[in-house]
């Protein structure tokens, strides 16, 4: 009689479905693929379409002790997209040689310094980089969409709708990080940013507020009467009623005084 074969417990399956996997895998493509395999499988496959999301999780951190403890050149790595093996960075330049990569291209310091702006100020204009560093980034920004570590994410809202930028996928991959919350200082610099935002917010609806009074005609208000028509040339007021001066004949007994103190009124 052939001898029974031996049923894998999670930690075996969990290592050969990532073995076996084209792209990182979740949580919710492991449920998915143990909840299918026990409606269509055998009898002993339903044990792990019963295990929780944190029964997974601890069975993966498992997997990730064992493989760190035994040092076989590889490990198990939580990505932004899900788990997957990585190789052991020391074993790096026998794998590029292996594969024929060649030296893995490095950021220039300028890169890094922009990099480092749109992670952190995330969805960001190009004169907001530029504002920041205080040269032209063109050349840079050019540079790193090429490379996918930074994409095009939406139009701003302020005048001439600039296109904002923000980090990709590829940037979290290239860093080790599951999201742009494990940067370090990112919480610091969001309570920064809140004052960045609230300010820029402001400008935007203020601009807003300008270009409407400019389209449209100022309506005008119930209950009010035009503007008295200007008196005829012969009733205006001379310039003297504005010095507060009266003319010859006026009852308030005032004379004109020429020089000297004489009477020049033509009085009696």
């Amino acid at each position: 009689m052939a001898d029974e074969v031996e049923k894998p417990d999670v930690k075996r399956v969990l290592a050969a479905m990532m073995f076996g996997a084209k792209s990182p895998l979740t949580i919710g493509d492991i449920r998915r693929v143990f909840g299918k395999l026990a409606a269509e499988g055998p009898e002993e496959t339903r044990d792990m379409a019963r295990l929780r999301e944190s029964e997974i999780r601890e069975a993966l951190g498992a997997l990730q002790q064992d493989f760190a403890a035994n040092r076989v050149g590889i490990h198990v790595a939580e990505t932004s997209s899900g788990f997957r093996f990585e190789t052991d960075s020391a074993c790096g330049p026998w794998v590029r040689e292996l594969l024929d990569l060649g030296k893995p291209a490095r950021l220039s310091r300028a890169a890094i310094e922009t990099l480092a702006i749109i992670a952190y100020r995330q969805p960001v204009t190009r004169s907001e980089i530029e504002a920041v560093r205080g040269v032209s980034v063109d050349s840079i920004m050019r540079s790193l969409v090429e490379s996918q570590l930074v994409s095009i994410v939406g139009r701003s809202e302020l005048p001439g709708r600039p296109l904002l930028y923000g980090t990709t996928q590829s940037f979290l991959e290239h860093f080790g990080i599951r999201s742009v919350g494990e940067l370090p200082g990112i919480d610091q610099l969001a309570r920064r940013d809140e004052e960045f935002t609230r300010r820029r917010q402001a400008e935007v609806e203020a601009a807003a507020a300008e270009g409407r009074q400019q389209e449209l005609p100022l309506p005008p208000t119930p209950g009010l009467r035009p503007p008295a028509a200007e008196p005829p040339p012969d009733e205006a007021p001379g310039p003297g009623a504005e010095r507060g001066e009266s003319g010859a004949g006026e009852d308030d007994g005032e004379k004109d005084v020429g020089a000297g103190g004489e009477d020049v009124s033509g009085g009696g």
